[in-house]
C-alpha cells in the first residue's frame, strides 16, 4: 500500500517535470522564432533592403494612379452636363425636320 503511494507520487512528481520541460521548450523555441524573425527585418530595414525601399515608390505609384483617376471622373462629369436626355434630343430633331 505504501508503495503504490510513493510509485504514484514519484510518477506524478516526474510527469509533471517532464511536462514542464516539454512546454517551456516549445515556448522557448517559438520565442527564438520570433526573435529570428524580427531580428531578419531589423536587419534588412538597416541594410535598406530593396523589397522594403520600394514601399514608397508603389505607394507614390498607387497614389497618382488614384489622382488620375479623379481627375478623369471630374472630366466625364463635366462632359455629362452637355448631354441632352433622348426626349430632348427627339425634339430638336423633330424641330429641325420641314
Amino acid at each position: 500500500m505504501w508503495l503504490q503511494t510513493v510509485i504514484s507520487a514519484l510518477s506524478a512528481l516526474f510527469g509533471g517535470f517532464v511536462g514542464g520541460w516539454v512546454v517551456a521548450f516549445r515556448l522557448g523555441r517559438w520565442r527564438q522564432r520570433v526573435e529570428d524573425h524580427l531580428e531578419s527585418i531589423e536587419s534588412r530595414l538597416l541594410k535598406g533592403d530593396r523589397a522594403i525601399d520600394s514601399v514608397p515608390v508603389l505607394s507614390t505609384r498607387v497614389d497618382l494612379i488614384l489622382e488620375e483617376l479623379r481627375l478623369i471622373k471630374a472630366e466625364m462629369r463635366q462632359d455629362r452636363k452637355q448631354f441632352v436626355s433622348h426626349e430632348e434630343c427627339d425634339r430638336r430633331h423633330d424641330d429641325a425636320r420641314p
